[in-house]
């Protein structure tokens, strides 16, 4: 890598931390009770059930003491400064630390992947500002409650991933990074077959001389990687639950909730809601200030990231493009088949897990950031993303607000 690229990376993490932290405003300061941090805490301590008065959401009960439901990483990665200043630290300061690097990763992802492409330097960076600026993340990026860290850092460990796997020259570090992201958000797991079309298109057939730097020595040593993180979650969850396979949502309060009792977790039932959470749901109108607002039930995605609108006009599909494709398409359909649409947020959350895969499917399958109407599409989703994310740091939505979006809007789901 050369100065210039160390530069490069240097400038959009430090853009990142000037765009999320002006975003997140007055959250930046604010201080209250965060489950990641609880959890930090008592890991630190040698325990991992919490003091529940540390806690806002949810908590998983079992045989008398409160867990953490959601994966781990996150408070993984502010253990050292939960060490230094304890449960009280400024968790919307880490968030934002966080969230700047979601910028530098895709870019280094971008810059191998499109190495093999026509891409220039400048669509590269067109592409990182897309992900990062004109789409739900930037909400995320803005707002600190357990729900959007631990997204922004599966996007993180995602574009890490992305990095890593390019021709399969990184597995273990491919498969680490992967289970990293899945110790974030669960889902993310499905983005597998990226790295496998990548050992496939780049590495030789089984030798007997070069065994490691074959596919198979190449999918062995990924499967070690991403098998060492499933093995630290199930131990995890073995130690909390006595299964290794309960993450702790079936201790959650809200599963004695009538809808999750009759259909559970997953299923089709949902379909309908979220697809139009995802795609079809629009801004609510006021009649008075602010006139015009976000529906808490997600705002479609065509309106968020609208450069979305050319995925069926691509042509050049390569087999890691199919790949990515494919890997968005299935975490994208865990998102429309789960009991809840992502609420309260600013555009369609769950979109996070899948859109740096899918940026990057659209890039290898021919999207050029060249022509003036692609970047108008794209300028346009960072204002309406932009604009969320001012909502999410600035002006959350409130009891008030909320109560004024039901006297105006015809559907309402949750």
């Amino acid at each position: 890598m050369t100065s210039r690229s160390f530069r490069t990376i240097l400038l959009l993490y430090l853009a990142g931390l000037a765009v999320y932290g002006l975003l997140a405003g007055p959250r930046l300061v604010a201080r209250p009770a965060h489950e990641h941090i609880a959890l930090a805490e008592a890991l630190l301590h040698g325990q991992l059930a919490i003091d529940p008065s540390l806690a806002v959401l949810d908590l998983s009960e079992f045989g008398g003491r409160f867990f953490v439901p959601y994966p781990p990483a996150p408070a993984a990665l502010f253990l050292p400064a939960v060490a230094v200043f304890g449960h009280t630290v400024y968790h919307g300061v880490l968030h934002v630390l966080l969230a700047a690097a979601i910028l530098p990763a895709f870019y280094l992802a971008l810059r191998r992947f499109t190495s093999e492409t026509a891409h220039s330097e400048r669509e590269r960076l067109w592409l990182v500002a897309l992900l990062a600026f004109g789409t739900p993340v930037a909400a995320l990026a803005a707002n600190s409650n357990v729900y959007y860290t631990g997204q922004i850092a599966a996007v993180f460990f995602a574009c890490l991933y992305l990095a890593a796997a390019w021709r399969g020259r990184q597995p273990v570090w491919a498969g680490l990074a992967l289970g990293a992201a899945y110790l974030s958000r669960s889902a993310v797991i499905l983005a597998f077959p990226i790295v496998l079309a990548e050992i496939w298109r780049a590495r030789p057939p089984r030798s007997a001389e070069a065994f490691w730097t074959s596919r198979s020595g190449a999918l062995l040593r990924f499967a070690m990687g991403l098998g060492a993180m499933l093995a630290l979650s199930g131990l995890y969850n073995w130690l909390r639950f006595g299964n290794p396979l309960e993450l702790g949502y079936g201790y959650l309060g809200w599963r004695t909730d009538p809808e999750i009792v009759r259909w559970g977790l997953f299923s089709y039932t949902y379909l309908e809601r979220n697809l139009h959470a995802a795609l079809t749901s629009l801004p609510v109108l006021l009649p008075a200030f602010p006139f015009v607002t976000f529906n808490p039930e997600g705002l479609s995605l065509l309106i968020t990231t609208p450069v979305l609108v050319m995925l069926p006009f691509l042509r050049g599909w390569t087999r890691t493009a199919w790949a990515a494709l494919l890997s968005s398409g299935l975490i994208f359909l865990t998102a429309l088949l789960y009991a809840n649409t992502g609420f309260a947020q600013y555009g369609y959350r769950y979109a996070a897990d899948f859109l740096p895969f899918l940026i990057l499917a659209m890039a290898l399958a021919g999207l050029r950031v060249v022509a003036w109407p692609i970047k108008t599409l794209i300028l346009f989703g960072v204002m309406v993303s932009l604009w969320g994310a001012a909502h999410a740091g600035w002006y959350p939505f409130t009891a008030a607000l909320d109560q004024r979006i039901k006297l105006h809007t015809l559907l309402r789901y949750r």
